[in-house]
């Protein structure tokens, strides 16, 4: 079963009524952005989601729901169950790093997202951009950690070798990244839509 499924699921809409006007990493940003936080206000995560006051309300409803939100004067916070699913999901997903006008992929806006234990699930990347694409982003490139070194399915064995830049050492320091690990990198001309283009990417591999 996907390290997501439980939070993937809870958002399978059988609802009547219009379609929800949000995506499933929409859903997974809000939940990761609330276990982030010991408590965050519904206005505040409107903004940080990029949602409306109406598709906010309708998360934290089916969160809350499910048993995994409480909702108190001072905001939202995660129950202890919500806390246990949130820690499955953050050992597999790191926090995102931003980079900006970077060479490893396109797009000025850029989001580094590291999948650990994804290598062994990335083909050539194409599932992993062609995701990132619905959601807005302007592309996506995916590296594998092989032997302590960057590597491009079918392409490079060492892009750090290949495609020297600075940006390689950010990334290196902010997400630790291991053997056998996916990096994701989404650009676009937006941080947030890079963000969830690269959650969408990386639902694909946990």
């Amino acid at each position: 079963m996907s390290t997501f499924a439980p939070l993937v699921e809870l958002f399978t809409f059988k609802e009547r009524g219009p379609a929800p006007s949000f995506s499933t990493p929409h859903l997974v940003l809000a939940f990761l952005v609330i276990g982030d936080r010991e408590t965050l206000g519904r206005h505040a995560l409107a903004r940080r989601v990029g949602l409306g006051d109406g598709a906010v309300r309708t998360v934290l409803r089916k969160l809350k729901d499910a048993g995994y939100l409480k909702i108190s004067a001072s905001g939202c916070s995660l129950t202890k169950s919500g806390r246990q699913l949130y820690s499955r999901l953050r050992a597999r997903l790191a926090r995102t790093a931003l980079v900006e006008h970077s060479p490893f992929t396109i797009g000025s806006k850029q989001a580094a997202l590291l999948v650990k234990g994804g290598g062994t699930s990335v083909h050539i990347g194409i599932e992993q951009r062609d995701s990132a694409m619905r959601v807005g982003a302007l592309g996506a490139t995916t590296y594998v950690v092989k032997g302590a070194r960057f590597a491009i399915p079918g392409g490079s064995s060492d892009c750090e070798r290949d495609f020297p830049s600075p940006d390689w050492k950010k990334l290196r320091s902010e997400l630790s990244p291991e053997e056998g690990d996916a990096l994701i990198l989404c650009g676009s001309d937006d941080n947030l839509k890079s963000e969830l283009g690269a959650i969408a990417a990386a639902l694909t591999l946990v």
